[in-house]
């Protein structure tokens, strides 16, 4: 049974894209004549014309009067292959979500994702592992690159601005995910795509104070990633606590010896925002220790609306993160930015709702 003229547009249109990305295209060479089409897939013209239209639709061809088709300058630099830095993969409920919604997505058209093998136990580790993954990126020439900036280091910014720089002096285009960095003087630019974490950790302040919370704090971990500190902003600004030292606790959540005595005082805080849902959940664990109840001494809420917020007992007050949505619009993004490199840099934040469940509830 023959393929119908809607599947045969398709296949054409595939088998072209793919002699691009492949090269076969390069230096000039003209696609294959619509005539030509006709005679080598034995389809209409109609059908010939409508696979060079979506090629035209998709910025990957011009056609030149009296000359032929084209591959535009765009495709040729296309290889067919995206790269992927997510460092905090391994260590995170949400990144996983996100690469395989990215993958899904680079797949349906025609790409494959390359994702970086990001693996190390510790930060610095992890650091390392992404420079050289930056390099073999460059190297080999993939048409665009997803990253998540590194974090938990006493200078991530500096890491990842050297990484964004092996991009730009490759005209490679970058899309950040989940976090952002200031790039202050530097040249390179880049679309950024997540959450607005400061109107997020402002809806949590704001939460704590509708339920009556009178000591609030925040409980983050050292070398934090820019977005727990637009969080602890966010949260700081709704209570009025912006100049307010004590509002800040940094400790790892299973630090018995930082946390108890702040914990055993009469004065102790009445609410805890964490600055995830993991640390929330490891945190629950030390108030059991310390003899501490949720809600009813201290009420707890954390970020990401991961698993681990509803499997905690009681479950968690939590800010969901889009994670799907976040890595549609990064890869649409990036596709733009491969077709126009000269785009002016886009900040995308998605809205992130407020979840309420029982750790914040008294009555």
């Amino acid at each position: 049974m023959g393929m119908s003229g809607t599947s045969k547009y398709r296949q054409i249109f595939e088998e072209l894209r793919k002699g691009i990305r492949d090269g076969l295209y390069a230096n000039g060479a003209p696609l294959p004549s619509e005539e030509s089409i006709v005679r080598k897939y034995k389809v209409s013209r109609i059908t010939a014309v409508r696979a060079m239209d979506e090629l035209v639709k998709c910025g990957l061809v011009y056609r030149k009067r009296g000359a032929g088709t084209f591959a535009t300058k765009t495709a040729q630099r296309e290889s067919g292959r995206l790269g992927l830095i997510m460092p905090s993969l391994a260590v995170g409920e949400v990144f996983p979500v996100m690469c395989q919604a990215l993958m899904r997505c680079a797949q349906k058209d025609g790409y494959s994702l390359v994702l970086g093998d990001i693996s190390a136990s510790t930060p610095s580790k992890r650091a390392i592992e992404a420079g050289k993954v930056a390099r073999s990126f460059v190297k080999q020439r993939v048409a665009g690159v997803v990253l998540q900036p590194l974090a938990f280091l006493r200078a991530p910014e500096r890491v990842t601005r050297e990484i964004l720089m092996l991009f730009d002096n490759a005209e490679i285009p970058v899309v950040l995910i989940d976090r952002n960095i200031s790039l202050g003087q530097d040249p390179v630019r880049h679309d950024f795509v997540g959450i607005d974490n400061f109107s997020a950790g402002r809806a949590l302040g704001e939460h704590m104070m509708h339920e009556g919370a009178k000591r609030v704090r925040f409980l983050m971990r050292p070398n934090c990633a820019t977005v727990i500190r637009d969080r602890l902003d966010g949260a700081a600004s709704a209570l009025g606590l912006g100049g307010d030292k004590d509002f800040k606790i940094v400790a790892e959540p299973d630090d018995i010896g930082t946390l108890g005595p702040i914990f055993k005082k009469r004065t102790r805080p009445d609410a805890v925002i964490c600055e995830s849902d993991y640390v929330a959940a490891v945190f629950r664990n030390t108030l059991d220790k310390l003899g501490v109840s949720v809600p009813e001494d201290v009420m707890l809420a954390g970020f990401d609306d991961v698993r681990c917020a509803v499997t905690t007992f009681p479950q968690l007050t939590t800010i969901h993160q889009p994670c799907e949505d976040i890595a549609l619009v990064a890869y649409r993004a990036l596709r733009e930015r491969i077709l126009n490199p000269s785009l002016p840099p886009r900040q995308i934040l998605l809205p992130a709702p407020l979840v309420v469940r029982e750790s914040t509830k008294k009555s």
